[in-house]
């Protein structure tokens, strides 16, 4: 497999775990408090990279600039965006959700393009647009309104776009030098470090022995696939293709999304989620080619 079909399937892979991750997270927060979620993925991810680091020698050689930029991207992507994705969710419905992730690509290219990382081209654009329209109309699906209990659950998931899509660009110049696994190592080792601090005494006044075992296997998912193997596979991919094309991906998240919601209550996929599936999936080509 050729370095480039290498990463667009780590691109699948992740975007497999993160669009199942939807389903999963609304069932294990319908009994685990956000925050309490959100130390179990730390202390999990946390351990095992700090674990990494030691194994592979990955603190050895490694300058202030150097640890500081993985501190840095630690708290962007994993401190930032997991506390406040989580939290969002929590506040809002999964339609609104998907439609404030489905910025991401949109900001990443803006983004990447301020940074001189790439260009920002006709092609790329429309891809991006037309898939975002995609998402749009799986959302309506879903049961898209406007209430406004929702307002604080929006926001704070479109912060946690912001501090991911900023993760994704400032990560890309530390790749290079640290390569997947130790960048990715360091953010978690720093970002899990500084959720531990945040969320410790809303998780210390969970009731765990109240957790049902279908809540508890989702927490399990939420930490090694959804987390520990999504990131890795996310920097893997990053390394080796431009951010606008990996964050594209993004946009595949809700439709799968919506597809296991549908699997799960035993109904089909009606024609407009399938219309917007193929809507997306025409956008993400579009834009992977351009």
């Amino acid at each position: 497999m050729t370095p480039a079909r290498g990463a667009y399937a780590a691109a699948c892979a992740a975007t497999l775990f993160w669009g199942i991750n939807y389903s999963v997270a609304k069932r294990v927060l319908a009994e685990v408090d956000p925050f309490a979620v959100a130390f179990v993925r730390a202390v999990g991810a946390g351990l095992l990279f700090a674990f990494v680091l030691l194994a592979l020698r990955g603190f050895s050689g490694l300058s202030p600039g150097r640890a500081a930029r993985g501190a840095a991207l630690g708290l962007l992507g994993i401190f930032g965006n997991q506390l406040l994705f989580i939290d969002g969710l929590k506040h809002t419905s999964a339609a609104h959700s998907a439609i404030v992730v489905a910025l991401t690509p949109i900001f990443v290219l803006v983004l990447s393009a301020l940074a001189g990382q790439e260009r920002i081209t006709l092609p790329k654009s429309a891809g991006i647009l037309i898939a975002f329209f995609g998402v749009g109309l799986v959302a309506l699906e879903k049961g898209l309104d406007f209430r406004s209990e929702y307002l604080r659950g929006d926001v704070l998931t479109l912060l946690a776009v912001l501090a991911f899509s900023a993760y994704t660009v400032a990560g890309k110049p530390v790749l290079r030098e640290l390569g997947p696994v130790r960048t990715t190592a360091l953010a978690f080792v720093a970002g899990s470090a500084a959720i531990v601090l945040v969320t410790l005494p809303r998780a210390a006044r969970q009731e765990w022995r109240a957790v049902s075992l279908p809540a508890l296997a989702g927490l399990a998912y939420m930490v090694v696939p959804a987390t520990i193997l999504a990131y890795l596979l996310y920097y893997y991919a990053l390394a080796r293709i431009d951010p606008s094309r990996l964050a594209v991906f993004t946009y595949l998240q809700p439709v799968i999304a919506a597809l296991i919601a549908f699997g799960v209550a035993g109904e089909p996929a009606s024609g407009i989620v399938l219309t917007g599936g193929a809507v997306v999936l025409g956008g993400v080509l579009l834009a992977e080619r351009a």
